[in-house]
């Protein structure tokens, strides 16, 4: 009986070492087979930091998601341009990630990189400011004016009629259009600089509109207009109006800079974060956080 035990545990333990030697190189291969097949993971800001590094992904189709075919990616950037990412958020199945692009002369882009999450994260779409080119133009056109022209429109604008159009009707008005059409066209860091320059006059306007808005009831569908007797104050900080309600930015306090038509950026105050409208590429295509309640946003 001894000599039978002996026989059955050696027998299973050179079936153990049989079955260790078939399975490892199994498991290897599987592993070499997946990772070659799907290629590794990369989480929202390496993967953007992959898709437009100055060398090309391998199988970046395994990166694609939706609209977003590939391009542009690193190798589409002019010579001498740097790239700067900021992670903006991520839900359980989205991601949003700034890249700023600077030229060798400092000027530069603001980008917006959405990533839906599949089996790994992909890139879904790509975004920028829409339609700025007209803003450009109208920026460039105010800065080429001299005083003396400056004085001149003021005056024709007082022959007019009521309603009759006027480029702008007092040196305030001239300072705040050209004003708003360049902080328009800002980086997104000089949007906070300027924020955080003026933080204690937004902060005393924020909490006028948030006064007014206590007898006022939001309206999801429609946007309200606030502090419209204070017009005066909040444009010499470049603001065009201040409102809430709507289906876009819903709850939040929107102090609206500029943009044409859909296509604008602002800033925006939320008591409570759970009132933050959620980024996607359709719509919202970029909201960062500036802190203490106050975001920036863009839309498209």
């Amino acid at each position: 009986l001894k000599k039978y035990k002996v026989r059955i545990f050696a027998n299973t333990q050179v079936g153990t070492n049989f079955m260790k030697t078939r399975i490892e190189p199994i498991l290897t291969t599987l592993i070499l087979t997946v990772t070659t097949v799907c290629g590794q993971t990369y989480e929202p800001l390496d993967l953007a930091k992959k898709i437009f590094g100055k060398d090309s992904l391998p199988n970046i189709d395994n990166y694609i998601i939706g609209e977003y075919k590939g391009r542009p990616n690193g190798q589409d950037l002019q010579k001498g341009s740097t790239t700067k990412f900021t992670f903006l958020g991520q839900t359980e199945k989205t991601a949003v990630v700034g890249m700023t692009i600077l030229d060798s002369l400092g000027k530069g882009l603001d980008t917006y990189l959405h990533f839906e999450k599949d089996t790994v994260w992909k890139m879904s779409a790509f975004r920028s400011l829409a339609m700025t080119g007209i803003i450009e133009q109208v920026k460039n056109e105010l800065e080429k004016l001299t005083p003396q022209q400056v004085d001149d429109i003021i005056d024709e604008s007082k022959k007019k009629k009521k309603d009759d159009f006027s480029m702008f009707t007092s040196r305030e008005d001239y300072n705040f259009q050209l004003g708003n059409v360049k902080l328009t066209l800002e980086l997104d860091d000089n949007i906070a600089k300027h924020f955080l320059t003026n933080q204690a006059e937004f902060e005393r306007l924020k909490n006028l509109a948030l006064t007014q808005l206590e007898k006022e009831k939001a309206d999801e569908e429609r946007s309200i207009k606030l502090i419209e007797n204070l017009i005066a104050d909040y444009q010499k900080l470049f603001i065009a109006s201040v409102s809430t309600g709507g289906y876009e930015l819903g709850n939040c306090i929107n102090f609206l800079i500029g943009g044409m038509v859909d296509n604008s950026v602002g800033y925006i105050y939320v008591k409570e974060k759970k009132d933050l409208p959620e980024m996607n590429s359709d719509r919202v295509i970029m909201i960062r956080e500036i802190g203490n309640g106050w975001y920036i946003y863009k839309t498209t």
